[in-house]
């Protein structure tokens, strides 16, 4: 699960560009691969899914590494657009298409603990996300968080969102990433 907040601008001269603010993945070796490759700001968390998509919804939720923390800290329920809804092939190319890019900055990230892990890096990286799925479905993604410690503004995850989104199911997919470019800030 990564957050994508938005554009940045780029020291340098390089102008504004999406940048990656957070990943967790389940997997300590890909944590260490994808920061010290690619600065993505990746992050261990504990992966939850209940429910089959084929009869939504289909709920993923995330928890810190520490198996003793019972409560989520993300959650999202996926569910059909419509039963009708027809699965597509998917590819970031088609950005272009519609004037965006599929490029992203990503910072020098602090090193974090444990070291062996959450690696730092010194340097600006521009890499481009290719990403193909021969089956994509639009869908509704549901981000009201459940839990005693949810209160207010943040009940759906970031400050200011709103619950319910449209959003792409994007199953067997295929992302490369290749090497990235090192920028001079």
């Amino acid at each position: 699960m990564f957050l994508l907040p938005g554009n940045f601008e780029v020291p340098g001269g390089h102008g504004s560009h999406t940048r990656i603010t957070r990943i967790y993945v389940s997997q300590r070796d890909t944590t260490f691969n994808g920061r010290k490759s690619w600065n993505l700001p990746k992050h261990i968390a504990r992966f939850k899914y209940t429910g089959d998509f084929s009869s939504p919804p289909f709920t993923v939720q995330l928890f810190p590494e520490d198996p003793a923390i019972e409560t989520p800290f993300f959650t999202a329920s996926l569910h059909h657009l419509a039963m009708w809804t027809p699965t597509f092939p998917f590819s970031s190319n088609v950005l272009k298409w519609l004037g965006l890019s599929n490029s992203l900055v990503q910072p020098p990230l602090p090193q974090g603990d444990p070291k062996e892990v959450l690696c730092g890096t010194d340097a600006w990286y521009k890499v481009t996300a290719n990403i193909y799925s021969p089956k994509a479905k639009l869908v509704w993604i549901d981000l009201e968080q459940q839990g005693k410690e949810v209160e207010g503004k943040n009940k759906n995850f970031w400050p200011g969102i709103k619950r319910w989104h449209v959003g792409l199911w994007l199953q067997n997919t295929q992302m490369d990433l290749g090497d990235p470019e090192v920028l001079s800030v």
